[in-house]
């Protein structure tokens, strides 16, 4: 309060106090701080108003600088103390240091306090310390940048004086402002500026809380300027943020560049630490971030949402895989986001040690599963040849008394194509062959290089029962088990651990690091730790375009490099890395041991445990380890820890020396000394396993190295380290050719598969037609796959894409289900005639397509080729079974016959003391532990067989289901409905036993291919009404135009008239049957018949008959007015050219065109001849005309010719006149014009004519029809309603089944007898749905009179009628089905036959324990006569062992008789028939409402109740006892099932009530109401 008080007097201004009162809220905290914050502004205001009356002169500047001089020699003190006096403002302060003595900084600073201090407030008197600290660190800060620039000269032999004086200044403005900046945003110029950097700084400690360093402002700046055309790489210092210099350019290039930029890291998880932790200081600058990783959308076709963000994490595979599915499978993975910058941190792991990297993404091949058989052969003739194997390798053959060697893979091969020719040539698809064929030799090389040269956590890690990839020679990641290796070497892996193996898989998409980043051109960016020397900068500037800059340290290292080691032996080299370890846990610090393979990791683990030393291993990325590392931690790691782990000393290890780091391998340091911590580090390595000789083949032992060492070095001193250094460095120039040829050999590969990708899309739309483009992406991929080894080319791609070889026909499936189209399915079967899913899918298409008896045979076909199937699968499961056998048996003397240590140095001359606990970890297991990991290795492969079966057997039972839906299919009043089912469901998902069970149905799934099961539905028929309607209109037109031909026509046209009349009625009286019994009509049989019946009509009539019934005009229209036909008749034109159009209706346009340049022609030649003098004349003009006709394309050569033959005919018949000519041309024209027209009709497709016939009919028959129209809408409506009617019907049917008390208990009763009693597998074969069917079917039947009576009265609105036919129909059926299904015995209540086998149960068990009592009581007994004959034999006896004896006789003698009572008891219970007691036990719960009337449910007092009745029985304990439990377990039993019974019963049914009942009477009551309203109609029409 009084600290308060004195506040409060300081401030001027008494309002603001006044103001400051009225606000107060009793929080004198926050009081006070409001007044504290009044004075700080007061005292600003008051400075300022100094300032501006003091008015510097330069002489008393002067002086001051000379006095200044004077006291100091550095210039930066003397600068900014200038500075800080001028920022003051105050003379007073001036003359104080001008008539002053001072020597140092802080005395001239205590000399401003004296002043300073008088004006200030008590809160304010640090500020002149904090001043002086300022200034010290200013004056350090400008003279780290001064040094900063002095070394990044040196380093890249270039200088940037105006980027020095911008960090000077921006350093200065920093400190002397602290926060108080103006600037608020990034300029909108692309150009780096000031003011973007102090935004930058600004920023930069809003989040972290302090500013960046001028190494990394230095950093960030040299990338952002990179040339225009160049890409550039930065080497910058482990240990100096390289994080926030990422996260700062990216942040550059996305708000001044206005460009995306991709991020990619070494490791996934530092891809997602980097993404989640920097999210915030990314949104300061309104910047959006993401990471990549394990992305997966919704939906396939759909953007991942990391790319709606600006700047994306990830590391090279995350981003290959998205571009590969974007672009290559345009499944819209990246959206619409621009490609901008790419960032790559540690450029030396992706682009030099990752060179030889690429993603490749595999497309779903089916007809790949069998080969996994072939894989299987292979690994096991391997395991065979082990006895007789070589250590090179070859197998020794004994032929009698000669024996002769084979090298294993020749061996092998020649024993699989026994196998293959033997055991799989119908099990193998034939259009595999030629694959199989051309891989089985690399197949057999990748299993034996599996089985020999891959090892456990060396080259990949067992997780899970999964096998994962490590890059152990580079970044040490261990990659995700979606990663695998090609060409089966993954399989072999999974082979010899004994896991489940997965599909060969072939790779159709692929992009390699160098083409990946390659497509960023010059907009790619790096940073690194070290770039390596020239050779490596020249490899890097040449294959991405880049230029390079070199940045100095922030602080000079502190580490300190000791003597490497490089020990020759394995045991040397753990000897060595031990004793460093301990001499380092000596002097109390921390030791972090980074090897190249996790296998070390494990070896050198467990080796310092035999000095008891403790350590932590870090092997995988998704391990958590903390940061911060304190006195004697052991951390053992791969690379891991060399890359993107930032492991911090605490203050006592670094107090001890910081972290010492022994590199177990020959690369380059990097972790220890970190920020200008201290640490040491030393090479410690297996001389051995770390010479790298190149291509010096010359060099076969160690000592040759060295003395190709001596030779070369001249040195007589050295060291094995200075050895290993020199082949390394010697054969770097090597190793960068070897690393170009692979990146040359991998952008071929890009090129090659942008080259398919660009043709394929020619060929297909992907998205449209993505069946036919994953046929083409196979045919890639399999030449890629057989020729990546020797090269691909770009030149045999386009041929090897239109290449005549085998399709592989499931391909045809996928195209079949995608198009719909039968004609695949049907090629595929003539390709692959042994393949069932072929046939099945061939079967459903042909029953949609109606044709059903085709479709039951392919159906039929399939199911047998799934039983082979099945057969085969058995068959060779067994046959893999006893190559195992083998190989175990073989396995098994090998483990009991090998010494127990692993691995015997031949340099080891003596032993070590052997710590058998920690060893054990090492030692080969025993032959028993053996076979038992073999059993569960073969209970794995068996468990897969067992899946795959699964789904073929689901196959077999699908199409069952499929013909018993085809067996009472009437095609003539049913439709049958195809839709599609999954083939596993969801709720087999949900409750499958493993998801590895899910896994292998789905190989068989997504090999078959069978993606959906079909089902087929039974729908009745619709009558087609539209169809009825155009068949009456047509006959009713013919009717009417044949009338009208025969009455109003000269005779010639009356077999026209005669048949359009005939066709007329005949077709009028069809519709009407046709709708009455709901028969279809038949289009192309009415048609073609019609054709036939027309033609010959026209026949018979002749040309003049055509004529006369076309020509209908004058008198005999306005006849026909008279009976309403004229408006119809009125569409039937004369012949004249005007009317060709109309009288044509039936022709096509080009026909009509085609007439109508006949007429032209044959019009010109009418025309044309009219003024010329003889035929000579006549002939030429019309050959002229009809030449010319032909040339315009007008008439064709085959026209020109007829035409050309009728002038001629005319020429003759004229006799010689021009006149005679004309008038023969008129007639004989206006017949040819008929004549073509006819023609062209008679071609007609019957289709069409139908059609046309309606187009010309229409009109006319709707007017006679228009009644019958409205009451075919009534008819529909009445449809409707039936059908919703009928909705309900079943649900109300079962309701009443439902509610039926007797019916229920009754399925109860069996479903409990069936599940408690009976094996399943029997009731599984019994119980079936036909079964249960057929016994409903003996008892009802829907031609039944009574049945057919009461679907005819029943009222389904009416709950007394539905009640009555539920009792009279259904029941009695249900019934006697229920009572066939029924086991001859004679309880009827759940509850009886339940209890008598808990009471069973309870009486076995009792009996069990008095069977184990006798025989303890025998045992004591023989015991007891022991002990007597013993103490009998003896001469003397104490008293208390005879006491001991007599006591444990009177305790055997009691439990006799304790057995005794027992044995009585049980025999009586034996004795005692409970089927009696049980009725009566019934009855009298039943009649007290102690059980209610569904059998299972029971009242709350039932217990109670029967005890009392229990108690007034005569039984011994015993009875009563186990009586009292069984009806407990009884009753707890009853509820159980009832909750999780499997209702084998109930479940099949209701499936029959469902199928032979409700749907049967629900089709009959629809059959006879809709036959009632067709009779309504069908009397309209009579």
């Amino acid at each position: 309060m009084s600290s308060l008080m004195l506040d409060i007097k300081q401030v001027k201004d008494a309002q603001k106090i006044i103001d400051h009162l009225k606000s107060y809220n009793k929080d004198w905290r926050k009081l006070q701080e409001d007044i504290q914050k009044e004075i700080s502004n007061q005292i600003q205001v008051e400075c300022q108003q100094e300032r501006q009356q003091i008015q510097w002169n330069p002489l008393d500047l002067m002086k001051l600088k000379n006095k200044l001089s004077q006291s100091f020699k550095n210039n930066e003190e003397i600068n900014f103390l200038l500075q800080y006096i001028q920022k003051k403002q105050s003379q007073e302060i001036l003359n104080l240091i001008l008539c002053s003595e001072f020597n140092s900084l802080s005395e001239c600073l205590k000399l401003i306090s004296k002043i300073t201090n008088k004006k200030q407030p008590q809160q304010n008197k640090g500020i002149l310390k904090m001043d002086e600290i300022k200034i010290d660190r200013s004056i350090k800060e400008n003279q780290q940048i001064k040094d900063l620039f002095s070394k990044f000269q040196s380093l890249n032999k270039r200088s940037n004086y105006q980027i020095n004086q911008q960090l000077e200044q921006l350093y200065n403005t920093l400190e002397q402002q602290q926060q108080n900046f103006q600037v608020s945003d990034f300029n909108s110029s692309p150009q780096l500026e000031y003011e973007d950097l102090l935004y930058l700084c600004k920023n930069v400690n809003q989040h972290f809380s302090y500013y960046p360093r001028p190494v990394q402002l230095l950093s960030v700046i040299e990338l952002y300027n990179h040339q225009d055309k160049k890409g550039r790489l930065a080497q910058i210092n482990t240990g100096e943020g390289k994080t926030l210099i990422v996260a700062m350019l990216a942040i550059l290039l996305c708000k001044k560049k206005k460009l995306n930029v991709d991020i990619v890291t070494s490791s996934p998880v530092l891809a997602i630490r980097d993404a989640n932790d920097l999210a915030p200081f990314y949104q300061l600058f309104s910047v959006s971030v993401a990471h990549n990783i394990n992305e997966q959308p919704s939906n396939l076709e759909e953007m991942l949402p990391c790319y709606k963000s600006q700047v994306i994490y990830g590391d090279p595979h995350s981003f290959q895989a998205d571009i590969l599915r974007h672009k290559y499978s345009e499944l819209g993975t990246m959206g619409d986001r621009q490609q901008g910058y790419i960032i790559i941190d540690e450029v030396d792991a992706m682009l030099i040690d990752g060179n030889s990297h690429k993603t490749l993404l595999s497309t779903p091949i089916p007809g790949m599963l069998d080969l996994t058989k072939i894989l299987r052969l292979i690994w096991d003739e391997i395991c065979k040849s082990e006895p007789n194997l070589s250590t090179d390798r070859k197998v020794m053959i004994i032929d009698g008394k000669d024996y002769y060697c084979i090298d294993l893979v020749d061996y092998v091969q020649k024993a699989l194509d026994i196998q293959i020719k033997e055991a799989l040539q119908n099990q193998i698809p034939a259009f595999r062959l030629n694959y199989i064929n051309f891989m089985k030799k690399l197949w057999i090389e990748n299993a034996v290089m599996a089985k020999y040269d891959y090892h456990e956590n060396q080259h990949y890690l067992i997780d899970n029962n999964n096998v994962r990839i490590i890059d152990y020679q580079n970044t040490g990641v261990v990659h995700k088990n979606n990663t695998q290796w090609q060409k089966g070497l993954h399989q072999f892996i999974q082979l010899k651990h004994g896991l489940s193996i997965t599909p060969l898989k072939i790779s159709t998409k692929l992009l390699s690091n160098v083409g990946f980043f390659n497509r960023y051109k010059h907009q790619l960016l790096g940073l690194t730790g070290t770039l390596g020397s020239q050779i490596t900068q020249n490899l890097l500037a040449k294959k991405y375009n880049v230029d390079f800059v070199f940045m100095p340290p922030y602080k000079q290292s502190l580490l300190k490099v000791e003597p490497g080691i490089a020990a020759q032996g394995e045991n040397e080299w753990f000897e060595e890395i031990s004793k460093g370890v301990l001499q380092q846990l000596e002097k109390k610090r921390a030791v972090l041991i980074i090897n190249r393979t996790i296998e070390d990791v494990h070896k050198i683990e467990g080796y310092l445990k035999n000095y008891n030393i403790k350590s932590t291993t870090y092997v995988d990325d998704n391990q958590q380890i903390s940061k911060e590392i304190g006195p004697n931690q052991i951390i053992i790691a791969t690379n891991l820890a060399g890359r993107g782990t930032d492991l911090t000393a605490n203050k006592e290890l670094e107090t001890n020396g910081g972290l010492h780091v022994i590199m177990s391998f020959l690369p380059r340091f990097g972790r220890a000394g970190r920020q200008g911590q201290q640490g040491t580090a030393q090479l410690i390595v297996n001389f051995q396993t770390n010479l790298y000789l190149g291509t010096l083949n010359q060099i076969k032992t160690p000592e040759d190295a060295i003395s190709y060492y001596k030779n070369n070095q001249k040195q007589q001193n050295y060291t094995y380290l200075d050895v290993l250094i020199f082949f390394r460095d010697l054969n770097e120039q090597q190793y960068s050719n070897e690393i170009e040829e692979e990146m040359d050999k991998l952008q071929n590969e890009d090129k090659c598969f942008e080259k398919f990708f660009n043709i394929a899309k020619t060929q297909v739309n992907i998205k449209t037609h993505r069946a036919e483009y994953l046929a083409l992406e196979e045919k890639w991929g399999l030449y890629l796959e057989q020729n990546q080894d020797k090269g691909i080319k770009e030149d045999e791609i386009e041929s090897v894409l239109i290449s005549k070889e085998v399709q592989n026909p499931k391909n045809l499936i996928y195209q079949g289900l995608q198009n719909g189209d039968l004609n695949i399915f049907k090629k595929a079967a003539e390709i692959a005639i042994c393949d069932p899913q072929v046939y099945y899918f061939k079967g459903l298409f042909e029953i949609q397509n109606e044709e059903i008896q085709n479709g039951i045979q392919s159906l039929q076909q399939a199911k047998s080729l799934f039983n082979n199937k099945i057969d085969d699968e058995k068959g060779f499961a067994t046959a893999a079974k006893l190559n195992r056998i083998q190989v175990d048996s073989f396995q098994e003397k090998q483990q009991i016959n090998k010494p127990s240590q692993t691995n015997i140095q031949q340099e080891d001359s003596q032993m070590k003391k052997l710590n058998l606990i920690n060893d054990s970890k090492n030692q080969k297991i025993s032959a028993v532990q053996f076979l038992e990991q073999s059993k569960v290795s073969k209970d794995a492969v068996d468990q897969k067989i067992q899946n795959h079966l699964k789904v073929y057997q689901k196959a077999i039972d699908n199409i069952d289901e499929l013909l018993n839906t085809l067996k009472n299919f009437q095609s003539e009043k049913e439709e049958l409905n195809l839709s599609w089912q999954p083939v596993i469901t969801k709720e087999e998902k949900e409750n499958a036993e493993s998801e590895q069970s899910i896994k292998d149905q789905q190989e068989v799934i997504d090999d078959g291919p069978l993606p959906q099961f079909g089902k087929l539905t039974k729908i009745k028929k619709e009558k087609k009404w539209g169809d009825y309607i155009a068949m009456f209109a047509i006959g009713l037109g013919q009717f009417v135009i044949g009338c009208g031909i025969c009455a109003f026509t000269c005779g010639v046209a009356l077999p026209i008239g005669k048949a359009l009349i005939t066709e007329g009625i005949s077709d009028m009286i069809y519709s009407v049957t046709a709708a009455w019994k709901g028969i279809d009509i038949d289009w192309g049989a009415w048609g073609k018949q019609k054709s036939i019946n027309i033609a010959t009509s026209l026949a018979l009539a002749g040309q003049a008959g055509i004529q006369e019934a076309l020509k209908l005009g004058g008198s005999m229209i306005k006849s026909l007015k008279k009976i309403g036909l004229s408006e119809f008749l009125q569409k039937i034109p004369s012949i004249t050219r005007e009317g060709l159009e109309k009288a044509g209706f039936w022709l096509t346009n080009q026909e009509k065109k085609n007439l109508q340049n006949q007429h032209e022609t044959l019009q010109k030649i009418t025309d044309s001849t009219k003024n010329v003098d003889n035929q000579t004349q006549i002939l030429n003009v019309a050959n002229q005309i009809i030449q010319n006709q032909k040339n315009l394309g007008l008439i064709s050569e085959s026209t020109a010719s007829e035409i050309l033959q009728l002038i001629n005919l005319c020429s003759k018949q004229s006799q010689g006149t021009v006149e005679g000519f004309n008038n023969s041309l008129v007639q004989a024209s206006l017949k040819f014009i008929k004549l073509q027209m006819a023609k062209a009709k008679s071609e007609k497709n019957v289709y069409e004519i139908k059609k046309d016939l309606v187009e010309i009919c229409q009109r006319e028959g709707n007017k006679k029809y228009d009644q019958v129209k409205n009451d075919i809408q009534q008819y529909n409506q009445f449809k409707q309603a039936l059908n919703n009617e009928l909705q309900k019907f079943s649900n109300i049917i079962w309701n009443y089944f439902k509610q039926d008390q007797e019916v229920q208990k009754k399925i109860i009763f069996l479903d409990l007898y069936f599940e408690l009693f009976c094996d399943q597998q029997q009731v599984q074969k019994i119980v079936t749905n036909n079964i249960v069917q057929s016994h409903l079917q003996k008892y009802f039947s829907i031609h039944n009179k009574t049945v057919q009576n009461a679907c005819n009265q029943v009222q389904i609105s009416n709950p007394h009628s539905m009640n009555q036919f539920y009792q009279i129909v259904m029941r009695p059926s249900i019934t006697q089905t229920l009572n066939d299904l029924r086991p001859q015995i004679l309880y009827t209540e759940p509850l009886e036959i339940v209890f008598q086998q808990e009471y069973l149960n309870k009486f076995l068990s009792l009996q069990q324990q008095s069977k184990i009592m006798k025989n303890d009581l025998e045992i004591q007994q023989k015991e007891l006569k022991y002990q007597q004959d013993l103490i009998t034999r003896r001469i003397q006896n104490s008293s208390s062992e005879i006491m001991r004896i007599n006591q444990a006789i009177e305790q055997f003698n009691f439990n006799q008789e304790l057995i005794e009572q027992l044995l009585k008891d049980i025999k009586e219970i034996q004795n005692f028939q409970n089927e009696q007691f049980v009725k009566e036990l019934i009855c009298n719960m039943k009649n007290k409402g102690m059980i209610y009337d569904d059998g299972i449910s029971f009242s709350p007092k039932f217990q109670q109740e029967f005890k009392n009745f229990l108690m007034k029985q005569n039984f011994n304990k015993r009875m009563k006892d186990i009586t009292q439990q069984a009806m407990e377990s009884s009753l707890n039993l009853i509820s159980k099932i009832n909750q999780t019974s499997n209702k084998t019963l109930t479940n099949k049914l209701l499936e029959a009530i469902e199928v032979e009942m409700i749907d049967q009477v629900k089709k009959l009551i629809f059959d006879l109401r809709m036959q009632n309203a067709d009779t309504k109609i069908t009397s309209k029409f009579n």
